[in-house]
């Protein structure tokens, strides 16, 4: 491996660590409930994405403190 690789491998490690899946447990008021590796989060949406219970949801935690759930996939 050369070090172009070893840097893309890097950076391609450290975006994925801020991208987490998790599966919505609930709505409340415009703030999406989603169980995410075992435990559950209040975090607020796109105004696109309309959440239901069940949906299994993108996050984008790039900014930490500020996830922010970005919909499901199609």
């Amino acid at each position: 491996m050369n070090i172009a690789e070893a840097v893309a491998r890097v950076i391609d490690q450290a975006l994925a660590s801020r991208r987490k899946v998790g599966t919505v447990t609930g709505v409340s008021g415009t703030r999406v409930i989603v169980s995410v590796q075992g435990g559950s989060l209040t975090l607020p949406r796109l105004a696109s994405y309309t959440p239901a219970t069940g949906d299994i949801v993108h996050i984008d935690a790039t900014v930490p403190g500020a996830w922010l759930v970005l919909g499901k996939t199609a």
